[in-house]
């Protein structure tokens, strides 16, 4: 069959709209992530009714479908291709998970403040492991009694209908102190912290994904606030950064170079995960 300008362009748009459509239904926002903190129900793409929303045609797309076979197969296959592409990944992305070990970032690697950034990092990445294989006593060990209390209660509940969050593949992107205050022997350190993972439930009978997407990367962006005890050892008497004395304040700067004062030695508690935003 030979095809003259109209329908090579009329094929063009075919595929250009077949494929936004495959793409659009595999688009979910996901993550429960621990303590349930996003949304797995929502859409980052929506449509309103009435008028042009500026979404795809869908009648267009049968109509060209009808009036030119070629065009139908060429949708059967594209979409044949997208869904098994992806059924696929999905697949091996949970093979991955459910045989996966905990793997932590060496603090040693960075300076002073990156340590401590590293150090929170690594205790998120042991709760949310924790939190996928119902750790509970591992949970215990590493938050406030506020936080394990309310992740004991979710766990409970995803026991109850047999299922089970899966969060793989955690990887650090970025981090930064916002503040450090220092009172009554405690410090509570507030970090902004970016991390990319892979989150979705599943069946735990099954290992049917029951909500999320299993093929999708998700980034998260999160205030997550800790806490540590400190002893007159832990006690910081002089900038590590500039040497200069420190003066007794709650600021958690240096007066001098203005470097973020934390104790070398410390056991992060987590006491509050906020999360900021998630693509």
């Amino acid at each position: 069959m030979k095809l003259d300008k109209k329908k090579i362009v009329l094929l063009c748009i075919c595929l250009f709209l077949v494929s936004v459509f495959a793409y659009t239904t595999h688009i979910q926002l996901v993550g429960a992530d621990s303590g349930f903190d996003s949304s797995y129900d929502s859409s980052s793409l929506s449509s309103s009714g009435g008028g042009s929303s500026g979404g795809i045609d869908i009648s267009f797309l049968i109509y060209l479908c009808l009036e030119h076979p070629i065009f139908a197969l060429i949708v059967v296959v594209i979409i044949v291709l997208v869904v098994a592409s992806s059924s696929k990944k999905s697949k091996k992305i949970l093979e991955d998970a459910l045989n996966s070990k905990l793997e932590l970032l060496n603090v040693n690697d960075y300076d002073e403040e990156k340590r401590l950034e590293i150090e929170a990092f690594n205790i998120y990445k042991e709760i949310q492991f924790a939190w996928m294989n119902f750790d509970e006593e591992k949970i215990r060990n590493l938050t406030t009694d506020e936080m394990y209390n309310m992740y004991l209660m979710q766990l409970d509940t995803l026991k109850v209908k047999n299922q089970k969050n899966i969060m793989h593949d955690i990887k650090y992107i970025s981090s930064k102190v916002k503040s450090v205050y220092h009172e009554n022997g405690q410090e509570t350190i507030l970090i902004n912290m970016t991390v990319s993972c892979y989150d979705f439930i599943i069946d735990t009978k099954t290992n049917k994904v029951l909500r999320g997407v299993a093929s999708k990367l998700n980034i998260y962006n999160y205030d997550l606030t800790f806490v540590k005890s400190i002893n007159e050892k832990q006690e910081i008497k002089t900038c590590p950064q500039c040497g200069a004395p420190v003066e007794a304040n709650n600021s958690g700067k240096c007066e001098y170079c203005k470097s973020t004062l934390v104790s070398s030695e410390y056991t992060l508690i987590l006491s509050k995960k906020k999360m900021i935003s998630q693509k």
